[in-house]
């Protein structure tokens, strides 16, 4: 037998080609960033995180053999051309992700309850803002959410054999994994754009124009955000006693002067020093420096 001939396995036969493999890495290594910074600066919430584990090519078969039956589905797409992608998340997950997006801190103890309507619907506008932000190829104009199943049985099924792209991804709380997520692209759904697939172009656009669009978002959206200025006096300690007694008329000592700055506080984090005074008969306070971190 000739040593250059390789074993072809027809079960999972190899359709892509490897800068494929490699477009589909950096778009979903993109993707973790862009779920990582809505989580940290919208939600507020640094702890949980998301990164790309690996991309293998393999048939829908195993695809299908790796998740679990109670796996949330959001199928999509990248219009006009490709229709019915696959993006898999792990039902901790998603109940992870509602219950962040409802204001609670992502720690849950109970993982089993089932996935309401209304849970279905805050998937639907989460997944659909996750996805709107990846790169969408030359002749595509964007990405949305067509349907969001709670039930893997329910989504579309496609031929065992069929050739597809896996990018595992895992998301984590500080150093405990929540759970799995997967885009699972078949074959036949991206065969309209695999020649676009690039990723000399993909890093060419992306320095160019997307991270430029991204970067002006993110900074007019903090540009019009409203915070709160809290200007401070002085502070002093006194007995529970003391407290008690106390009456109109009495003098508290405080631990500033009455020549000297006090602290200026923005969203309760010591920023500025400052000095009363009026203005315009109201009161106010003028800027004398800012407070260096760790002061």
């Amino acid at each position: 037998m000739d040593e250059n001939v390789r074993v072809y396995d027809f079960k999972k036969p190899q359709r892509y080609s490897s800068d494929n493999m490699r477009f589909l890495s950096v778009v979903s290594e993109e993707f973790c960033k862009n779920v990582n910074l809505f989580l940290a600066y919208e939600l507020k919430k640094q702890k949980i995180h998301c990164k790309i584990e690996k991309v293998e090519q393999t048939n829908y078969d195993e695809f299908i053999n790796l998740i679990d039956k109670d796996s949330v589905i959001a199928e999509h797409a990248i219009q006009p051309l490709v229709q019915d992608l696959i993006y898999q998340i792990d039902k901790t997950i998603a109940l992870t992700l509602i219950d962040v997006v409802l204001g609670g801190d992502g720690l849950l103890e109970n993982y089993d309850r089932n996935l309401t309507e209304i849970d279905k619907q805050l998937l639907f506008q989460s997944v659909n803002d996750f996805l709107k932000r990846m790169y969408v190829v030359e002749s595509c104009t964007h990405r949305e959410v067509l349907r969001v199943h709670i039930n893997a049985g329910a989504s579309k099924k496609y031929p065992i054999s069929e050739s597809v792209l896996i990018a595992h991804m895992k998301v984590m709380y500080e150093d405990k994994e929540i759970g799995k997520m997967r885009f699972c692209e078949p074959y036949s759904c991206m065969e309209p754009i695999l020649d676009l697939l690039e990723t000399k172009k993909l890093f060419r656009n992306k320095n160019q124009e997307y991270d430029f669009e991204f970067t002006n978002a993110i900074y007019n959206n903090v540009c019009g955000a409203k915070v709160d200025l809290i200007a401070r006096l002085g502070k002093s300690t006194i007995k529970v006693n003391e407290l008690l007694d106390l009456k109109v008329g009495d003098i508290i000592t405080l631990d500033t002067k009455v020549d000297g700055d006090i602290e200026l506080d923005v969203s309760e984090a010591r920023s500025f020093k400052c000095r009363p005074g009026l203005i315009k008969n109201k009161n106010g306070v003028v800027i004398t420096d800012s407070v260096k971190k760790g002061v």
